[in-house]
């Protein structure tokens, strides 16, 4: 009771300022505390907000986007869904969430779509050309976890000229990718692999391009013995292969070996052989059978199985084309220099059927001969 008595004074005298403006203002709020707490509640003033308005707007976020060079060829395809990761000249990499099979036929029927010849298809890559544009386009797949990168260099006549004129011809032995092994390095100094093409050392190679090698590699090596080149094929001959027709980009290499007698076609075996299957992989029974006579440069001798046996001694003999017993035997003779040894080093298995990578065709071309006359490829200048 004592204390309601002591407040009721108060009370008496709030009740009589209603009404009086100038004694409420004294119990307002202040307005300017109230406005700075409505800043900071909308960022102004808080270092801890972000004001997304402003991040959007300032283009000096937006730098580091990775574009397509402004030269880039409409008519190459570019694979939908994917991210671009990486522009390094005329080598464009993108990142997809897609399959690599899946990539890869979307690629293969682009391109035949859009009048390009595809000189090489594989599993993970793809090589091919477009004849009207001077344009060429090397595609490698590589499974990234759950995604796949796409790496596609693409080469025209126009930026392999201005290339030329940009760097001087001493220093073209030095632009070799670091990327490939020592026998595949020697064939990019020499120009038989080409610098713009991507090249996974161990993946297969096709039959056109061993083929292509061959002819280009022996052709060099002895460019001043005219019994020992390989001549191309005219123009206007009647294909020997059904396969290869006189418009295929390898067709007087090709042409060529089997008018030489250094492949099988039907030249040599009446009905026999009439297709070549040039994109298809090259086996090590093709890579023995192709170079040894280009070694010895004679005359293959007859041989037996028990002959072989007595050579090489591999456990799957039985497997192998009697039509490469004679190459395998000579190889045998040519000791360390023999082609077998130098792609794959020890086996007692041949496996006949074996895909080829480009790193064991690039061995056996690193030299031709025989022990008592050989030829390095390392040896010759350029």
């Amino acid at each position: 009771m004592a204390r309601i008595l002591y407040f009721l004074p108060l009370l008496i005298i709030l009740a009589g300022c209603s009404g009086n403006q100038a004694l409420e203002s004294r119990f307002a709020p202040d307005s300017q505390l109230n406005d700075n707490t409505t800043n900071t509640t909308d960022g102004a003033n808080n270092p801890n907000q972000t004001d997304n308005s402003t991040l959007a707007d300032n283009p000096e976020n937006n730098s580091d986007k990775i574009n397509l060079p402004s030269n880039f060829p409409q008519i190459i395809p570019i694979y939908e869904p994917s991210t671009l990761i990486n522009v390094n000249q005329q080598t464009i990499k993108w990142r997809s969430p897609d399959p690599l099979n899946l990539i890869v036929n979307y690629y293969q029927q682009e391109l035949s779509a859009n009048n390009w010849q595809i000189t090489k298809s594989q599993e993970n890559s793809i090589n091919a050309t477009h004849q009207g544009d001077n344009l060429t386009l090397s595609l490698i797949l590589t499974p990234q976890g759950s995604e796949t990168e796409l790496s596609l260099t693409y080469n025209t006549s126009e930026s392999a000229n201005n290339s030329s004129l940009d760097t001087p011809t001493e220093n073209t032995e030095n632009t070799v990718s670091e990327d490939l092994t020592p026998p595949l390095q020697e064939l990019a100094r020499l120009g038989i692999v080409s610098n713009s093409e991507v090249i996974n050392p161990y993946n297969t190679i096709s039959r056109r391009e061993y083929a292509r090698w061959l002819v280009q590699t022996n052709n060099l090596l002895f460019q001043d013995v005219n019994s020992k080149l390989i001549r191309e094929a005219n123009p206007n001959s009647k294909p020997i292969f059904t396969d290869v027709p006189v418009s295929d980009p390898d067709f007087a290499v090709i042409q060529g070996l089997a008018e030489a007698g250094l492949i099988p076609s039907p030249l040599l075996k009446q009905g026999e052989f009439t297709s070549f299957n040039p994109d298809k992989p090259l086996t090590r029974e093709n890579l023995i059978t192709w170079k040894v006579p280009l070694d010895f440069r004679e005359k293959l001798p007859n041989v037996t199985l028990d002959a072989l046996k007595e050579t090489w001694g591999f456990q799957d003999l039985s497997k192998i084309d009697p039509g490469a017993w004679s190459a395998l035997y000579l190889d045998w003779q040519n000791g360390e220099s023999a082609n077998t040894r130098k792609a794959f080093g020890y086996i007692i298995l041949f496996q006949p059927q074996k895909e080829v990578t480009y790193d064991e065709a690039a061995r056996v071309l690193s030299s031709f001969g025989t022990n008592t006359d050989i030829s390095y490829l390392k040896n010759v200048n350029k």
